[in-house]
């Protein structure tokens, strides 16, 4: 399917999704089922998209987990949570499930359009959508130096690792702390010098990216049919 097909259907999902109100757990299910078949019908790794889900999802709760313990508004009643030294109101309540689920529908949709779309189109679609081209740039800078850091992560963990270090104790987590600064000041180094290399080979702000070819009528059916079908569930099951 063509790229630009595939990050129509996805972003429409979580706009539809963010859109809907929590208190809709029946389109919620119809979302999720949605995103999961579309993935299949793609051949995303069904394995990978659940690794992948279940690394994220946790930062996703976190963040959301402050949202019960919201200030309260005049005459809203709280209940006791831990013995009561934390109250939580019934709004905090729904804002933690309305965080919880929309955020955990984004992470599923992105992640099974990244399984499914090779990056240099996904950059491609989205300039061909008019996204901002700052933001098309900083994803694309993103993910081409993220392995230049991994990289320098991993040479760091070796050499430290040839020292003898084993790290069993809380005390010696200063070491990790210390390679992380490491990691910093090596990181703004290195961009200053991948920088300099850019200008000189006449960089001026925007990158060369693929070129994508003519859309196809019929992945835009497709797409075309997905969208009413989550529409139809966001109209019929709220």
């Amino acid at each position: 399917m063509d790229a630009r097909a595939k990050i129509f259907i996805f972003f429409s999902t979580v706009i539809i999704g963010v859109s809907t109100p929590v208190t809709s757990p029946r389109a919620f299910a119809a979302y999720f089922a949605a995103v999961v078949l579309i993935s299949i019908a793609l051949r995303a790794p069904l394995s990978i998209f659940l690794k992948r889900v279940v690394v994220i999802l946790p930062f996703v709760l976190f963040i959301a987990a402050s949202a019960p313990f919201a200030a309260r508004e005049a005459g809203e009643s709280a209940r006791p949570f831990l013995g009561g030294a934390l109250l939580v109101t019934d709004r905090g309540i729904e804002a933690f499930a309305n965080a919880a689920l929309k955020g955990a529908l984004g992470v599923c949709a992105l992640t099974a359009l990244s399984l499914s779309t090779p990056f240099h189109e996904m950059l491609a679609g989205l300039r061909w959508f008019k996204v901002p081209a700052i933001l098309v740039s900083l994803s694309a800078f993103s993910y081409r130096y993220m392995f230049v850091l991994i990289d320098e992560a991993s040479r760091m963990k070796r050499a430290r690792d040839s020292r003898g270090w084993r790290g069993r104790w809380i005390w010696q987590s200063g070491v990790v702390g210390n390679m992380i600064g490491s990691l910093l000041l090596r990181s703004l180094e290195r961009s200053e010098r991948v920088y300099s290399a850019m200008l000189s080979r006449g960089y001026d702000g925007s990158l060369p990216m693929a070129e994508l070819p003519a859309p196809r009528l019929t992945d835009f059916i497709v797409a075309g049919v997905f969208f009413s079908a989550i529409m139809s569930a966001r109209l019929f099951l709220t």
